[in-house]
């Protein structure tokens, strides 16, 4: 697909002659393309949710409240910065479980061990490693299915070659031995290691869902040793790492021997992954390498626990998976809801601890007495609750937001006012810092500059360094847990770059990201960027926005910047829905999306009948269960609203089904009041075994963004289940995942005048004000001006692609009849809509819709 300039949406009013009188006029534009907005009537989410910690194990922790997790944003596989650094109320403390403390003696597990029964074990009582229950990585680099070398040192910078060789494996005395020696192997990739290990795991022979898995080990000390007992899932089912989770029961680090972690790795796939977890720090006079310890988690659906010796130490409910090729959120408990397999090793340098220094002296050996798996026998496992992150105060210290509510100072650059900060060592202030990192080879400069009449700040790049952060714009800004925010600025560069844009903590709080990885794709014209999001992490006074300008030569003009504390945004399920990512139009096709029900986009109606819905975690399916059917196929129903269907454009709908007993169903695609047919009931003849059915169809109305989908189960008393609905447009079909379907913001000016921009006037004497009342802007105008441009509101930073079909809809009034322009057009000022319209005089808005498609990309 061609690169598209710029389009820019620019509402012109029109006089014949110049008027002094007060004008008003109101616009409701939709987005494109969409034919009618209904931001202002959206839903609330009627998902009740309800507090995670309510159990008995729960009071184990009173002091939970007051402790703060490691939480930071990977970077490598397991982690890319030491978890231990986290800021508490400012300062460099590191919080830990302190063992030494008398309050944290209430921390004992208290689970009875008769609610567990031992069903899978290796005590390590025979003279080797146990083949049937263990398997063996090898090597130094990851590795694709083909066998290609994904990325040296296990992603995370390892140092040592593991191996198969009973010098670095082998059970002696009823333990299992891995030992790191210092010696030269040379990989098939030609890279010489100078360490060997072992790294043994479950894969393939044996795995768990749900469980305790208990490991009793003793751990060598010394600079630059990774000893660790995780978890990764036996199958990929959410995505790659980390979207398929990770549970990691014990990491411990070799030069600080008093302490070891428990975390778990999810969200999407690298690097749009997080991690959350907490040390446990020793009693005094132990340490991993004193004597042998229990390390164990428990873990049911929506919670995992984390123990010591039997010291509970961590609780964690709240996680997430996001689908990396639709976007959609996984429901709760995603990921940790699949089985998952053990592994056990010992690493030799990397990111966790380090290199080896001069006081490591080699071989070092990890121990392992047993490893354990428990069934929970004594009780029914937990039912998972939806994650609630509730708002708390801003902590001590955290400056305060402007009188617009903006927690960035000096946004506009209206101040010459810009910190050379080079490598981040002098105090950050409350305003912005230059940074230029010579360890990372970064340097440039930074002015003020002029664009469109806005100040913004330039940043000339001479150096861009080996990472992105090597040049960074960066202020401090506080974030409260549980608030939700919106980020948003003005980028341009000369040509076109990409940015990298975070919210996170600083080196106390292990780089942590509180955002997803967000990058700007910049070009030659000033295009606007937004962020919502929720910091769901510890609350951080001393947050850092940064703008990772690195990797690059390129310059880069920022402007506008904005960070506001905003209401949670609430979702109509109902609502017109661009195509997912993959061009599927069927939100939650696989009912395994959104809320814990796994129901969310599905609405299910019974009229006469007596019939319920629900989504089992076993099969992930829809199951409708039948008590009585009704006396016809509409008295019980399936339904999904706001699908996009364009006109005379075609589609073929599939999903899965079954039933209990052979039967029939029918389905139909109706617009959103259901009085017209755009696909008559179409009849599907169901068996018990699930199927695949396909359904070609061709919209010969006129577009709707609205339509709904039916699936009439009713008529019949055999249970259907039903699966994998997807909605596919096969005539002209669009990459959804490379262009905006509605590039429109804000159209019904709920949030002011944000995303637009007001030329009350352009010259030639023109006089007007622009505001927002009511929901709708309002251009008070006192001199129209000669031309019709003389007067503008604004959007721009659009793009218009081949064959997409565009819809624009706005309502307008005025004090007096009037006309005024409505025109699309590019940089250049080649229109590709443009249309006179009267704006009538009265209370009552007109409403106009116009459609247009484009024949080309605009290149």
């Amino acid at each position: 697909m061609k690169k598209s300039k710029t389009i820019l949406l620019t509402l012109l009013i029109l006089f014949a002659v110049s008027f002094t009188a007060y004008w008003a006029l109101g616009f409701k534009i939709s987005n494109v393309p969409q034919a009618q907005m209904n931001q202002e009537k959206v839903a609330k989410d009627s998902s009740k949710k309800e507090d995670t910690n309510k159990d008995e194990l729960q009071d184990n922790l009173q002091q939970q409240s007051t402790e703060q997790n490691i939480e930071q944003n990977d970077t490598n596989n397991s982690s890319g910065e030491n978890k231990n650094n986290v800021a508490y109320k400012g300062s460099n403390s590191k919080k830990t479980v302190d063992n030494n403390k008398k309050e944290d003696t209430d921390m004992k597990n208290e689970t009875k061990k008769d609610n567990w029964k031992l069903v899978w074990s290796d005590e390590f009582n025979g003279k080797e490693l146990d083949l049937a229950k263990w398997g063996y990585d090898i090597g130094n680099a990851l590795l694709d299915a083909n066998g290609n070398k994904i990325a040296d040192g296990w992603g995370n910078n390892e140092k040592q070659y593991y191996t198969d060789s009973r010098d670095n494996v082998f059970v002696k005395d009823g333990k299992l031995m891995i030992v790191a020696r210092k010696e030269n192997v040379t990989d098939q990739f030609g890279t010489t290691l100078n360490y060997t290990s072992g790294k043994i795991k479950t894969k393939g022979k044996y795995s768990k869902k749900y469980g305790r898995i208990e490991v009793r080990a003793k751990l060598p000390e010394g600079k630059g040793l990774w000893p660790a007992i995780w978890m990764l899932p036996e199958k990929d089912t959410y995505g790659g790492w980390a979207a398929s989770g990770e549970i990691d029961i014990m990491e411990a680090w070799g030069s600080n021997p008093n302490k070891v972690a428990g975390t778990i790795h999810y969200g999407s796939t690298w690097p749009n992954n997080t991690y959350t977890g907490k040390e446990y720090l020793f009693p005094q006079g132990k340490s991993i390498s004193s004597d042998f310890h229990t390390y164990a988690i428990e873990w049911e659906p929506g919670e995992i626990r984390w123990y010591v010796d039997g010291n509970l130490y961590q609780v964690q409910n709240n996680w997430y998976s996001k689908d990396p090729i639709t976007g959609e959120k996984f429901s709760f408990p995603a990921p940790f809801d699949q089985n998952f397999y053990i592994i056990l090793n010992l690493a030799v340098g990397g990111n966790w601890d380090g290199e080896p220094d001069e006081n490591t002296n080699f071989p070092k050996t990890m121990q392992v007495d047993y490893v354990r798996v428990y069934e929970l026998v004594g009780r029914q496992y937990k039912t998972p609750v939806e994650p609630l992150v509730e708002a708390e105060p801003l902590p001590e210290g955290s400056k305060l937001p402007t009188s617009d509510g903006n927690y960035v100072y000096n946004g506009d650059f209206s101040k010459n006012e810009i910190q050379e900060n080079v490598d981040g060592s002098l105090p950050f202030g409350t305003g912005w810092n230059f940074i230029h990192v010579p360890d990372f080879g970064g340097n440039g400069s930074v002015s003020i500059d002029q664009v469109n009449g806005s100040n913004f700040a330039k940043v000339n790049i001479t150096s861009p360094g080996t990472q992105d952060y090597s040049v960074q714009l960066i202020q401090i800004v506080p974030m409260g847990k549980g608030r939700w925010y919106k980020l948003s600025f003005d980028a341009k560069t000369d040509t076109s770059r990409t940015i990298n844009v975070k919210i996170g903590g600083g080196a106390e709080r292990g780089w942590t990201s509180y955002t997803d990885n967000f990058k700007a794709e910049l070009t030659s014209d000033v295009k606007h960027f937004e962020n919502v999001f929720q910091m769901q992490k510890e609350s951080d006074a001393f947050a850092r926005l940064e703008f990772q300008l690195g990797l690059s030569t390129k310059p880069v003009w920022i402007g506008n910047v904005r960070l506001e504390e905003i209401p949670a945004p609430q979702i109509d399920y109902n609502a017109p829905k661009e195509p997912l990512l993959d061009g599927n139009h069927i939100y939650n096709g696989t009912f395994d999306k959104g809320n814990i029900d796994r129901m969310t986009y599905w609405n299910f109606v019974v009229n006469t009948a007596k019939a319920s819905a629900q989504v089992l975690e076993e099969t992930r399916e829809l199951k409708v269960d039948i008590k009585n059917g009704g006396t016809c196929s509409e008295d019980i129903v399936l339904y999904q609203r706001g699908i996009q269907l364009l006109k005379d454009n075609e589609y073929r709908l599939t999903f899965k089904v079954r039933a209990d007993l052979p039967r029939t169903i029918k389905v139909a695609f109706l617009n959103k009041d259901g009085n017209i047919n755009y696909l008559a009931d179409n009849t599907v003849n169901v068996t018990k075994s699930m199927q695949e059915y396909t359904i070609d169809f061709k919209m010969q109305y006129e577009s709707d963004f609205e339509s709904q989908i039916m699936f009439k189960l009713g008529g019949n008393n055999s249970n259907v289940y039903i699966d994998d609905v997807k909605l596919i447009k096969t005539s002209n079909p669009i990459d959804y995942s490379k262009i905006e379907l509605y590039p429109l913001k804000n159209g019904d000016f709920s949030k002011g005048l944000e995303m637009w921009k007001p030329y009350p006037n352009i010259g030639d004497g023109a006089d007007s004000t622009i505001t927002v009342e009511n929901g709708e802007a309002k251009i008070s105008i006192r001199n129209a001006g000669p031309n019709p441009w003389s007067i503008l509101l604004n959007q721009e930073g659009f793009r218009l692609y081949k064959d997409v079909e565009y819809v624009l809809a706005f309502d307008v009034k005025a004090s007096e009849n009037r006309n005024i322009e409505v025109v699309i057009d590019n940089a250049t000022y080649y229109r590709y809509f443009s249309k006179v319209v009267e704006a009538p005089k009265g209370s009552e808005m007109k409403h106009y819709e116009f459609t247009f498609k484009m024949d080309k990309d605009e290149c």
